[in-house]
């Protein structure tokens, strides 16, 4: 009886010290040294956004210096009709603060259609009362005639030639992410992708004057910026890559 009784303390204390041994952890490195040993999908720290290479390479993220270059000084914004009649139509849109020190009631503006018609009109006035709001300025916009494709409701993109062209420090305009609450660019820090408000001035087609929020030298991500916020978004609600992962082998 007794032999039978130390058989089962010995197989007792072997499958206690089986159980013990499964439970330890399988790595003895400090928590943080783990979690950032592998990254297995976009993760959203204090630092920024952080990527796995292959979710960089399925985005397509692109890099590109901050610096002076020489912008055409011109502003363009969205209008939306609100009004024709009598062979004449009327607009609004908003501008930022920036924006509205450089422009005044009586300018020219150059308007164009969705389907790229373009046609003249001049600004009417400037209206402030929104910045309390919204932080940014009404702009109301005239034209006549009406081109026959132009009814109430129609959206235009507005052009306004503002002088010559300077050096000033500017970033491709890809690169400018518009929320609502406001302006940004992800610019790069470290590892990290960190989105980063800033203020505009100047525009054209390919490029942005930065008036505030970095300096020359900075990098930011050119593109694809929207896919970037979806994906930093996902990323803040505990989600996964909002990506696909390019298929093996390619």
């Amino acid at each position: 009886m007794k032999q039978n009784n130390f058989l089962k303390f010995i197989l007792g204390a072997a499958l206690a010290g089986a159980a013990l041994t499964a439970c330890k952890p399988k790595s003895t490195l400090p928590a943080s040294e783990v979690e950032a040993a592998v990254v297995l999908g976009p993760q959203y720290t204090k630092k920024g956004l952080l990527l796995p290479e292959d979710t960089r390479r399925s985005l397509g993220v692109r890099i590109a210096e901050v610096k002076e270059q020489r912008v055409s000084a011109t502003l363009d914004f969205s209008l939306r009709v609100y009004q024709v009649r009598d062979g004449g139509g009327r607009s609004s849109g908003t501008v930022t603060p920036e924006q509205a020190e450089k422009l005044r009631a009586g300018q020219s503006v150059q308007l164009q259609t969705t389907d790229g018609h373009t046609f003249a009109g001049k600004i009417m006035r400037l209206n402030e009362e929104l910045r309390k709001v919204t932080g940014t300025f009404e702009i109301l916009v005239e034209f006549r005639p009406v081109p026959a494709a132009v009814q109430d409701g129609a959206f235009l993109q507005a052009l306004v030639a503002l002088g010559d062209a300077t050096n000033v420090l500017s970033i491709p305009r890809p690169a400018l992410l518009q929320c609502s609450d406001g302006y940004s660019v992800y610019t790069v820090s470290g590892g990290h992708l960190v989105r980063t408000p800033v203020k505009v001035g100047a525009a054209n087609a390919d490029l942005v004057e930065i008036t505030d929020g970095l300096y020359s030298g900075d990098q930011v991500v050119v593109g694809p910026v929207l896919s970037l916020w979806m994906t930093e978004l996902a990323a803040v609600k505990g989600g996964q890559a909002c990506c696909a992962e390019p298929p093996k082998g390619k």
